[in-house]
């Protein structure tokens, strides 16, 4: 039987999973719906809009891989936990794609790379979405194939055959899957981290400009400048907060019938289903429809 503290932090993680899949969903759906009157979408909405999806896939798989780990099979967990790899990568792909996006648009930079990116950056966008898609679909399934032949071997009552799989789960996890996932969490977090330096340095550029020649300090470049490094700074946040307790339960695993588990998991996805708020909030188009919706819930 579980503890009250597992059991606590186990109806926690289901309650914040709920939030974040509403959120998710409810963004998914406002774009949707102008997608499906346009068939097309800006492209800054287009990213929006497949983080939300892979986030609300992500909470499910989530959920799925935590529960029937607990209650039925851990090493089935395994493979759901490959599944879930999936929606993992994709949503720190898109995040990253979301930074640079907004990096490009905004820089002032007066480098020709730049002012080549920033005439092009919109229409790489559904390439570049597709492209973060294929490379997460080739690493889950290596991941998958990789599990499965090692869980592939049928396990009877035997302590010692039970006792192989283990090792043989253990061995996959710190030297397949540790070094992989380390390889997929930091080089979209490393090219996020530089997407927000360059947005930092072009505003200091453009505060230095406005200087020199006097300029209006209520200028709208500035503000919106501002505006995004607040929406990256948030972006940053909850990228680390999902980030470290991710690759602190990866090097050192937690079993899932431990309460320390349920706790990381609450930490980890906390910023998950925090973030759509933001976003619908701080969106115009999606603070429109929330306002609509609310106002005539019919209308939803």
């Amino acid at each position: 039987m579980p503890s009250l503290l597992t059991v606590f932090f186990m109806i926690f993680f289901l309650l914040e999973s709920l939030v974040a899949m509403i959120g998710n969903g409810f963004i998914i759906v406002v774009l949707g719906r102008e997608w499906t009157r346009c068939w097309t979408l800006p492209p800054g909405d287009m990213i929006l809009a497949s983080l939300g999806i892979s986030r609300f896939f992500l909470q499910w798989t989530a959920i799925i891989n935590d529960f029937y780990s607990y209650f039925f099979s851990i090493s089935q967990g395994v493979l759901f936990g490959m599944v879930w790899n999936l929606p993992n990568v994709t949503t720190f792909w898109f995040t990253t794609l979301l930074a640079v996006f907004y990096c490009v648009k905004l820089s002032s930079f007066n480098h020709s790379i730049f002012f080549w990116l920033k005439w092009r950056i919109s229409r790489f966008v559904p390439w570049l979405l597709l492209w973060s898609l294929v490379l997460s679909i080739l690493i889950t399934v290596l991941s998958f194939v990789k599990g499965y032949h090692i869980l592939q071997s049928p396990v009877t009552g035997n302590y010692s055959e039970k006792t192989i799989l283990n090792a043989n789960i253990r061995a996959f996890q710190m030297h397949f899957f540790l070094p992989l996932q380390l390889f997929i969490l930091l080089i979209p977090f490393f090219v996020f981290l530089v997407s927000i330096i360059l947005l930092i340095s072009s505003l200091c550029q453009h505060l230095g400009n406005m200087e020199h020649h006097s300029a209006n300090p209520q200028d709208p470049r500035m503000q919106v400048h501002i505006i995004t490094l607040k929406s990256l700074f948030f972006f940053l946040l909850l990228f680390t907060s999902y980030l470290l307790p991710l690759i602190i339960t990866i090097i050192a695993p937690v079993s899932v019938c431990s309460s320390w588990f349920w706790i990381w998991e609450v930490v980890t996805y906390a910023g998950i289903s925090i973030h759509p708020a933001f976003l619908i909030l701080n969106t115009s188009k999606l603070r429109r429809a929330l306002k609509k919706m609310l106002h005539d819930p019919q209308s939803a």
